[in-house]
Order: structure tokens, then sequence, then C-alpha cells
């Protein structure tokens, strides 16, 4: 196992020590106890999530914000007789935008979960805070006040004009390429749907139609390999997938689908992929069909070519 394949691992540890006797946690954590720069990753990572779960305990709740938002919901789901008798006209204008907010699919998740990390160390039991005990409601108000900081790390305005693609408009591959970059490096960051066996995943993929191409489409170097997982990956507005391959000690492959309308320029077939290298990522685009396909991985750009 290497940094990469342990800090991916790590992002989905769960601070009360439950997934502690689990190989990969513990292969995880023994590789963050040993490794220097790892350890320092992990206990940012906690202080973070500490500093955010405090922050939160500390906002106030105003009165009546369940009440607003269950109204809020009700509209939008044809209900607003059944909550009309005690409103006042003049909140029909908040209860409707406040219905129009839809937060990212699983954020509300990412909340609870980073309310109950503490700066403990990994294998310590972590007290529940106080604040989950004012029940799932509030947990959905948080997740409607901060969606968009959650969803949206802080980036100086310099460095998102070239990472970022207009609204509505197709996606470079370049900006698909940041934009998993940007997701990945999300605290909190986690799949959604885990399992080792491909066709499951791409089944499961189909059935929330969201790209999947189907097993056919994953270049022949990883279609021994296991999975991970899968999960929606969306980008400037564009719903697209992301299906992980774990490599073992060489880390984790990264593959990427989207609907080939919703990808700008040209892109070569399978047999002769387009590979280049940013950073420290190397990636390797192409198109299948109805849906164009961008493989990632930490390394040098050979590291991508043997798959194909």
């Amino acid at each position: 196992m290497d940094k990469e394949h342990a800090r991916f691992i790590l992002r989905c540890f769960r601070p009360d020590g439950a997934d502690a006797a689990q190989p990969d946690f513990a292969a995880a954590l023994q590789l963050a106890a040993a490794d220097r720069e790892l350890g320092e990753w992990l206990a940012r990572e906690r202080a973070d999530d500490a500093a955010f779960a405090r922050a939160l305990q500390a906002a106030p709740v105003p009165d009546g914000l369940r009440d607003e938002i269950l109204a809020g919901l009700a509209a939008q789901r044809g209900e607003w007789g059944e909550w009309a008798g005690g409103a006042h006209p003049d909140d029909g204008p908040f209860i409707g935008a406040l219905a129009s907010i839809a937060p990212p699919v699983g954020l509300r998740g990412e909340i609870l979960r980073a309310m109950e990390r503490g700066a403990a160390l990994p294998a310590a039991k972590a007290k529940p805070l106080p604040w989950l005990r004012l029940g799932a409601p509030l947990a959905a108000a948080a997740g409607i006040v901060f969606a968009f900081a959650l969803d949206r790390p802080f980036v100086p305005p310099s460095a998102v004009r070239p990472a970022l693609a207009e609204v509505g408009s197709r996606l470079p591959v370049n900006v698909v390429q940041a934009g998993f970059v940007r997701t990945f490096e999300t605290p909190g960051f986690t799949l959604e749907h885990k399992n080792r066996d491909h066709a499951e995943l791409f089944e499961h993929l189909h059935q929330r139609d969201l790209p999947c191409g189907d097993c056919g489409g994953i270049p022949k170097g990883l279609r021994d390999v296991p999975a991970l997982g899968c999960r929606e990956l969306e980008i400037d507005g564009h719903k697209g997938s992301l299906v992980c391959f774990d490599l073992g000690p060489d880390g984790i492959v990264h593959l990427i689908l989207f609907r080939r309308d919703d990808i700008e320029g040209d892109l070569p077939c399978a047999k002769h992929p387009r590979i280049s290298q940013s950073g420290a990522w190397s990636a390797a685009a192409w198109c299948e069909g109805d849906t164009a396909f961008v493989l990632l991985t930490a390394g040098e750009p050979a590291k991508l070519a043997a798959f194909f």
C-alpha cells in the first residue's frame, strides 16, 4: 500500500474506531504511524474536522427554522395547504426560495460524519456531539445552509478560471481532470457504492441513469483488477460517473465516464488513447460509442499506457 492508497482509505475512516480492525484500514493506519508526512496529513485532517464540528456546534439555530424547512419541502411536493394555516403571507417568497435549493447527493451524510469527527487519535472513541441530539430535521437544515460551502472548497479566483467551464457548456477534458481532482481532494470524499465486481458497479450506475458504458469499455489491463467502488461525479452541471480500481501496492486508478455529448473536442478510440500528464496526475482520454472515458492515476504516463 502506498501513501495515495492510504489517504484514499483514511478519508472513509470512521473516527469511533469501528473500522480499525478491517485489514485495509489497519494497514493504512499502520502506514500513517510509520510515515511522518502521511501522519501529519492525517492529523491535519482530524484537526480540520474538529474545527468544523466546533464551528457548527456554535452556530445558533433560529427559532422556527425546522417548521420553515418542512413547510418549504411540503410546498415543493405540492402539499402547501397542510402548512399554510399558520404561515405569514410574507413568508411565501422565502419558503419558495428555500424549497428550490437542492443540496448535493449525500451531503447530509457528509455533514453528520464531519460533525462526529474529533481531534483524538483514529482508534480512540469519540463522544457524540450534543448537536446531534437535535435530530434529523436540523441536520437537513444544516445540509441546506452549508451545501455550497462544503461542496465547493475555496480556491483563489486566479486558480479557478482555467479549471472551470461555463455552466451548461461542454466540458474540455482538462476541466474533467481538474474537477475530479478537486472532488477527490475534498475532505469527506467517499464512494457511494462499494463492490469489487465490475459488472455490479456498472449496473448500479445504469440504475441511477448515470454514464456507464459497459464492462467492455474498461481497458483490457484493468479487466482483471478488482474494483473499489463507484459514485456520481458532477462537474459544472454535468453528471458523470467515477469507478475506482485497486492496484494494490501500485495505488489506485480512477475511471471517469461522461456522455460523449458533454465533452468538448475530438477524442481518439480506445486503441490509441490520448495520454498526458499534469502535475502529479497522469490521464488517458478516449471515447467509445456514446461514452467518453478519462483514466487517471498518480504517477508517470507509462503507468497508464500499460493498461491499453
